[in-house]
């Protein structure tokens, strides 16, 4: 009887390993946003510039910035030392640390091992889940950054960069 249990309960860890977890964004949705992504640029001589990637080009790289009165500003990109981008807003899974060391509780005496094996799984869950859908210069080369701004073809020949703002409240922006 042990062994039939112990080969359920292998069988049913086997099955629910081979889902995909319920809070992933379908593919086609995804690609669906008029805005561009959030981007954090360090420049050589200013300091850390964050905002919208409107758009790049072989040179230059406009941000609308949040902080400075939601307007669009110029950078080239020879100037920039590194770069950060978000496209999607991250999973938050920090509530997974208490709650599932906590549970730990009612493994008895094997509490001493499953305990820390829970902590370390969680909390490097959760800072995997809060580092999704980012790239970075490592990862991106300027050619390919274009495609995550608002304007991945460059901007429109009829759009003044001054007539650019951002509509959406700061708090729904993807940080």
């Amino acid at each position: 009887m042990k062994i039939k249990s112990i080969i359920f309960g292998l069988f049913s860890i086997i099955v629910c390993s081979c889902t995909s977890p319920r809070y992933l964004t379908s593919s086609d949705r995804i690609d669906v946003n008029e805005y561009g992504s959030h981007i954090k640029i360090d420049h050589k001589s200013l300091s850390s510039i964050e905002g919208e990637l409107i758009a790049i080009d072989s040179n230059t790289i406009v941000i609308l910035q949040e902080t400075s009165m939601n307007k669009c500003t110029i950078f080239k990109t020879e100037d920039i030392k590194k770069f950060k981008l978000r496209y999607a807003k991250p999973k938050h899974y920090g509530w997974t640390i208490p709650v599932y060391t906590l549970a730990t509780i009612s493994h008895g005496v094997f509490l001493l091992l499953t305990a820390p094996l829970n902590l370390i799984v969680t909390t490097a869950v959760t800072i995997g889940g809060e580092r999704a859908f980012t790239y970075d210069n490592d990862d991106l080369t300027y050619e390919e950054l274009k495609i995550f701004a608002r304007f991945p073809q460059g901007i429109p020949c009829n759009v003044d960069i001054k007539d650019i703002r951002l509509s959406l409240p700061p708090t729904k922006r993807a940080k």
